[in-house]
C-alpha cells in the first residue's frame, strides 16, 4: 500500500508543479509576518485568508498571502519553508507525510472547516461506443449514459483538479472503479473536457459554496451528481449540499476536515505570530459566523476539535 502511494505521489506532485503559473514563495518574499499558503484566487482557501487578514486588521499581526494549487501544494511549500503556516486537508496531509519527514513533522494549530468533492457530469449524458460489431471490424453503436452518481464512473475517463488529483486516485484505489485519469490545471478546463465530451465527470475539491460551481448556469448543462459509496475511511464523511443556480438540491458530496497547520520554528517570535493568529480566529469566530464572511466559519465547531495529528504548542 505504501509502494502505491508513493508512486501516485510522484505522478500527481509532477503534474501539480508542472501547472504552477509562478513561485509560490514570490508573493510573499518581502513579508513582515505570518506568510500563510492558501489556494488559488476565488476558491475557499483563499477567501478564508482573505477573512483572516481582514479580522487582524487591527492587530499588529502581519498576514501575507502565498498563492498555490491547493492543500498538496500547500504542504509542499510548507515542507520547503516557503510559508509559514497553511491551509491543507487532513487526507492530504496524512498521505503526504508518509514520504516527507517535513511535512509529518507538521503541527495543526486549528481545525478549520469541510472540503467537498464536487463530481461534475453533463445533463445531456456522456456519449461512448458500444460493442464493436463484425468480429471487431465495424465501430459499435453509440451509447448516451446519463451520469446521476459516482458508482457509474466505473472504468471512464475523468478530469481532476488540484487536490482532486491525489484524493480521487486514493479512493478509486479503495473502490476499485479503475477510472482513468486527465489532470488539469483549472476547474474551467475540466468543465470544458465534460461539456466536449472528452471526459464523463469532473472533480474539484472546495468549500461550499465552492465559487466555481456557483458560477455555473443552467444553459452550462452541468450538473453534480451524488457519491454513493460508503465513506472510504475515517478520513471522509458525507453530506447533502445543494446549488441553486444549477438545480441541485441535497446532492450528497464526500467531505474532508480542513486544518490550518504549521511548521517547526528555532525562534519565539514565529511561534508567538502563531499563537496570535489562532487566538485572534478564536476571539473573532462568533463575528466570522454571523457577519459578512465566508459560509465555510459556520461549520467550524471548535478549532481545538479532536483530529488524529499533533497539535501546535508555543
Amino acid at each position: 500500500m505504501k509502494k502505491f502511494l508513493v508512486t501516485i505521489l510522484s505522478l500527481v506532485l509532477l503534474s501539480t508543479s508542472a501547472y504552477a503559473a509562478k513561485d509560490p514563495d514570490a508573493p510573499a518574499a518581502d513579508c513582515e509576518g505570518l506568510r500563510v499558503a492558501t489556494g488559488p484566487a476565488g476558491k475557499g482557501f483563499s477567501k478564508m485568508f482573505a477573512d483572516m487578514k481582514r479580522i487582524s486588521s487591527s492587530s499588529k499581526l502581519n498576514l501575507c498571502e502565498v498563492t498555490s494549487e491547493g492543500s498538496l501544494d500547500n504542504l509542499s511549500v510548507l515542507s520547503t519553508k516557503g510559508a509559514d503556516v497553511g491551509l491543507v486537508m487532513s487526507d492530504s496531509l496524512k498521505t503526504m507525510a508518509l514520504t516527507d519527514e517535513n511535512i509529518a513533522a507538521l503541527k495543526v494549530v486549528a481545525v478549520l472547516n469541510n472540503s467537498y468533492l464536487h463530481i461534475v457530469t453533463s445533463t445531456t449524458g456522456y456519449t461512448y461506443e458500444g460493442p464493436r460489431k463484425m468480429r471487431g471490424l465495424m465501430k459499435g453503436d453509440p451509447i448516451v449514459e446519463n451520469i446521476t452518481r459516482f458508482s457509474q464512473l466505473r472504468g471512464k475517463p475523468v478530469a481532476l483538479v488540484g487536490t482532486a488529483q491525489l484524493m480521487v486516485r486514493l479512493i478509486d484505489k479503495q473502490a476499485g472503479l479503475n477510472m482513468s485519469y486527465i489532470d488539469v490545471p483549472t476547474d474551467s478546463k475540466a468543465f470544458e473536457l465534460v461539456k466536449n465530451n472528452t471526459v464523463a465527470a469532473a472533480f474539484t475539491v472546495a468549500g461550499w459554496p465552492a465559487g466555481p460551481i456557483k458560477n455555473l448556469r443552467s444553459a452550462d448543462n452541468l450538473t453534480l451528481v451524488h457519491f454513493d459509496i460508503p465513506a472510504v475511511n475515517s478520513n471522509y464523511g458525507v453530506k447533502p449540499l445543494h446549488y441553486r443556480n444549477v438545480g441541485v438540491y441535497n446532492v450528497q458530496c464526500l467531505f474532508v476536515r480542513n486544518l490550518l497547520v504549521t511548521r517547526s520554528f528555532s525562534t519565539a517570535e514565529k511561534n508567538s505570530a502563531v499563537s496570535s493568529l489562532k487566538s485572534i480566529i478564536s476571539s473573532n469566530l462568533p463575528a466570522l459566523k454571523d457577519g459578512d464572511f465566508e459560509p465555510g466559519w459556520n461549520e467550524i465547531t471548535s478549532l481545538d476539535a479532536n483530529v488524529d495529528w499533533p497539535k501546535f504548542k508555543q
